[in-house]
């Protein structure tokens, strides 16, 4: 059985998002733990960010095993970003999964439009390939 201590969550985020998940509004949350609406959401979005660290940390262990990575700098054109992916592959003899308006969509997606402007990456990210040829945009 996992266990608070088991996690990345404290106690009190554990509490404040499972009475979101009830249905409870920030203000409800706040009367029953005797402190802001304020102090809530400053849990939750702690509470977010550590829940998306936990993902990304098991993503990156599984990449650990892909056989293609590419580590992308901020200023790439996510263009050429995909024609490297391509290029990669079929060098260690990967057939992709996806085609080259995927694999752009798949970036655009991951980093979020703030982070792309004129097809440029506004900052640092990593493409994995698996010997199946599926995609993971870090």
């Amino acid at each position: 059985m996992v266990t608070i201590k088991d996690t990345h969550l404290t106690k009190r985020q554990f509490e404040v998002l499972k009475m979101r998940r009830e249905g409870k509004t920030l203000a409800e949350i706040a009367v029953k733990l005797r402190t802001s609406r304020s102090n809530i959401s400053a849990i939750l979005r702690t509470a977010g960010e550590n829940v998306d660290k936990a993902r990304n940390t098991l993503k990156l262990i599984e990449t650990i095993k892909w056989p293609v990575k590419i580590d992308v700098r901020a200023g790439s054109n996510v263009y050429e970003v995909s024609e490297m992916v391509f290029r990669k592959a079929d060098e260690k003899g990967i057939k992709i999964s996806h085609n080259y308006s995927d694999i752009v969509r798949l970036i655009t997606e991951t980093l979020g439009w703030e982070n792309l402007k004129r097809r440029k990456a506004l900052r640092n990210f990593s493409i994995m390939v698996s010997k199946e040829g599926m995609i993971e945009v870090l």
